[in-house]
């Protein structure tokens, strides 16, 4: 379980392009699996209003996925985190789901890729579950503003970003369609699970939501 995070206002793009949500992050209570993702389809729908699985989600319709180069692996200059990063879409109750093992961080692969002249890279990962212990995520509530943040992605190609805020926000009602958008100024945002763990949903109550403007 993540200890609370310093208090600050998350700096979210305004909405634009409507997706999925962020799946509920695992954690010690739940045990790990993949998720089926949909197929894309050309025609955007509202993001539904939850971020956690413990509460009703509606389907999502995929935009189209981005022809750019994916990002592979992510380096944050602090606590040496360091994970590698595979490309996800969205699960059955239309959030986006996350790799199984919190060691590995997903990509939005519907959003923005880091050579995108526009948009928001979204990547997120659990901060742990049953069978692989805490992941490198865990150590991003405490990351400061201005550290850097290194995204490699397939064709080699690094992509440096300075993180501008921390913030920590319930689940419940947060405003997923300003994170999910493939327009607007460039943007990268990380996201994982934090605040206090709910033992009868086995989800935490919160997201640690990180931003990040190019360095």
């Amino acid at each position: 379980m993540l200890r609370p995070v310093r208090s600050a206002a998350a700096t979210l793009v305004v909405a634009a392009v409507a997706v999925a949500v962020l799946t509920g992050c695992s954690s010690a209570g739940s045990a790990p699996g993949g998720r089926p993702s949909f197929a894309p389809t050309t025609t955007p729908t509202p993001v539904p209003s939850a971020f956690s699985t413990a509460v009703p989600q509606a389907a999502a319709t995929l935009p189209p996925v981005r022809t750019a180069a994916p990002p592979t692996r992510i380096s944050v200059d602090w606590a040496g985190v360091t994970a590698p990063v595979r490309p996800e879409g969205v699960d059955d109750d239309g959030a986006m789901a996350l790799p199984p093992d919190p060691g590995v961080a997903g990509w939005y692969r519907f959003g923005a890729a880091p050579s995108s002249s526009a948009g928001t890279i979204v990547i997120a990962a659990h901060v742990d579950a049953v069978g692989y212990g805490t992941g490198p995520f865990a150590h991003l509530q405490d990351v400061p503003e201005g550290t850097t943040v290194t995204l490699t992605d397939a064709d080699g190609t690094d992509t440096r970003w300075r993180i501008d805020s921390v913030g920590l926000l319930t689940k419940q009602g947060l405003p997923w369609a300003s994170v999910f958008r493939g327009d607007g100024p460039r943007q990268l945002v990380l996201v994982t699970c934090g605040g206090d763990f709910d033992t009868a949903t086995h989800h935490y109550e919160s997201n640690l939501l990180i931003t990040a403007n190019p360095a």
